[in-house]
């Protein structure tokens, strides 16, 4: 059996490969996959942030295991790819400033068969420092997306303990996926139904062990600090709740507030 961190990393660099072959012809360089939890971010794209002991420098793009069970497995592989348009442009074209997405950049997108928008949904702006997207029906990115899932059947481990909220902006998703599957040949394959799951159910709904979210939203609530005033003073401090706080400049209690 292969160790939990072989097969999730494999899987991640699995992905990585397929599309780099499906989308980019190969030409992206090899690059160093990472796992994240930063806040409201599911990816980003890192230029020449890693360096081995011979001198050789690659790229970084990482992923947030925190938004995954919040989104379905479609979304999980355009956040990877819209990843790597990052690095083909970073490589073959000209960026802009850190972290916003221009015109060369989503004219590739548009190329691969994500349709860049600031809403994730039709009509937003293709362009800006924050852009989601969607897939276009029938087009490269959907068509290699479903091949890839066929072939690997959906993640191997996610996190437990999920976001309460997803990730950024809605996506929009095609879920007319009968009209048009690719039912060539392949040496495993997995039923009609089973295969609209992985494409387009929450991945929480494929996992029966993750951490309830009413769980998770006590212990949200419980991390969330007290503001507490000088009844004389005016004078506030913060603290964890039910707190006896006197001040120590007129010794009056300080009386604590409910949490926004």
């Amino acid at each position: 059996m292969k160790s939990p961190t072989h097969s999730f990393y494999h899987y991640l660099e699995a992905a990585y490969d397929h599309f780099n072959k499906t989308l980019f012809n190969g030409r992206l360089p090899t690059c160093l996959l990472t796992v994240q939890r930063e806040k409201n971010v599911m990816g980003y794209f890192s230029a020449n942030r890693w360096t081995d002991a011979e001198g050789r420098i690659v790229h970084e793009i990482a992923v947030n295991p925190a938004y995954f069970a919040r989104h379905n497995m479609m979304e999980v592989l355009q956040t990877i790819v819209h990843e790597m348009v990052h690095n083909w442009q970073h490589c073959f074209g000209k960026p802009s400033r850190s972290g916003y997405h221009n015109k060369e950049w989503a004219d590739k997108m548009d190329q691969i068969g994500l349709m860049p928008s600031s809403t994730g949904l039709p009509g937003g702006k293709r362009t800006g420092q924050k852009v989601s997207d969607f897939p276009k029906k029938g087009g490269a990115f959907e068509r290699a997306a479903r091949a890839f899932i066929l072939k690997s059947k959906g993640l191997p481990w996610v996190d437990r303990f999920t976001a309460l909220t997803p990730s950024c902006q809605p996506r929009e998703q095609d879920h007319a996926w009968e009209e048009d599957l690719d039912n060539s040949a392949m040496e495993e394959r997995i039923d009609d139904e089973t295969l609209a799951a992985l494409l387009h159910c929450p991945i929480s709904e494929l996992f029966s062990d993750l951490v309830p979210s009413e769980q998770l939203q006590l212990a949200a609530r419980k991390k969330v600090k007290s503001r507490y005033t000088c009844a004389h003073c005016q004078t506030n401090v913060w603290g964890k709740s039910n707190l006896k706080i006197l001040c120590g400049e007129c010794g009056a209690a300080y009386v604590e507030h409910e949490a926004a």
